[in-house]
């Protein structure tokens, strides 16, 4: 069902409102274009109580709004939350609360299942929303899932995006907001100072291309790291002629989870991501290289749990096409 909206625009672009529109006329959405009509005021039954339904405009047959239209994310955004087993809650005014789970331990999950039980819960740490009984792999598996269709939405909705105000992202009592959990390549030095400066570990989605895959033998056995490629250099904060450059690896004792990626690849990757306090690679400029005078290369890393953490995103004629893939 299409998100309810309560102003249009006419065809020659006048706005106007369900409170003045005269039913039949000729409408479009102010947002895209799509086909509109005027639905009335009327009652409406449910289970034997009659309530009113303000009067509203909704998509003419055959009509839908565009990709990245705002009526489209919030349509979207009700069926994440009715799918997502209480991990997504709606709240008021068409804002949303994303309850993060932590994912480094299937142990983690059972508290969790003990926790699960139709109501409400009381402690806001975990974020009160409806719960429905299930087996711990079943949450995860909702939960991976529900985080890559909300981070993708992000994703679609491009440097002016529509949710910016309308998710929190609560993990062990902490609540942020996109600005601290989402983050793309030029973004990658952000990510890197934001790790270091989060008292607890908090999951975020960091989003970037495949430089190199790797494998490396350690203590018997073979490790398998995805590299992504390194972001643009940025100057450091406390000497320009520094620049600051970041190398983020993805790590995993299962070849075929990554293996089917390639060079280039636009992937997401989702989970607890962890700055290098220590070992900080200098490396002097190239000669004619007139940027900086060295380079200082950052380096945040993560270890896979589950398969489904990296997912690559497929583009279409110059833009996302809103789909992920995880083989």
């Amino acid at each position: 069902m299409a998100a309810k909206m309560s102003s249009a625009v006419t065809r020659d672009g006048r706005e106007v409102f369900a409170e003045e529109v005269a039913e039949g006329s000729s409408l479009v959405c102010r947002y895209c274009g799509a086909g509109v009509c005027y639905v009335p005021p009327h009652a409406r039954e449910n289970r034997g109580n009659t309530y009113w339904v303000r009067g509203y405009f909704r998509l003419l047959p055959k009509s839908a709004h565009e990709e990245n239209c705002v009526f489209n994310v919030r349509e979207q955004l009700e069926v994440i939350a009715r799918r997502s087993l209480g991990l997504v809650q709606a709240l008021e005014r068409g804002q949303y609360r994303f309850r993060l789970l932590a994912i480094g331990d299937m142990r983690d999950l059972t508290i969790y299942r003990a926790q699960s039980r139709i109501g409400r819960a009381t402690n806001s740490s975990i974020a009160s929303g409806p719960l429905v009984s299930c087996d711990p792999r079943r949450l995860l598996s909702a939960y991976l899932n529900t985080a890559k269709r909300v981070i993708l939405l992000r994703a679609l909705c491009g440097n002016d995006f529509i949710l910016k105000d309308r998710f929190e992202f609560v993990f062990n009592g902490m609540s942020v907001s996109w600005h601290d959990f989402y983050y793309e390549e030029e973004r990658f030095i952000a990510a890197y100072r934001w790790l270091g400066q989060a008292t607890l570990p908090f999951p975020i989605a960091l989003v970037g291309r495949v430089s190199t895959i790797e494998t490396i033998q350690c203590r018997g056995r073979l490790l398998y790291v995805l590299k992504f490629k390194t972001s643009a250099a940025r100057a450091h904060a406390r000497d320009e002629t520094v620049g600051e450059v970041i190398q983020a690896a993805v790590w995993t004792s299962q070849l075929e989870w990554v293996k089917w990626l390639k060079e280039n690849d636009e992937v997401l990757v989702f989970g607890h991501w962890r700055h290098a306090t220590s070992h900080t690679h200098t490396r002097l400029a190239k000669r004619g290289d007139a940027s900086f005078r060295k380079y200082l290369e950052r380096r945040m890393s993560i270890w896979l749990h589950v398969k489904s953490q990296v997912s690559r995103i497929h583009r279409g004629n110059g833009r996302r096409t809103g789909r992920l893939s995880s083989s």
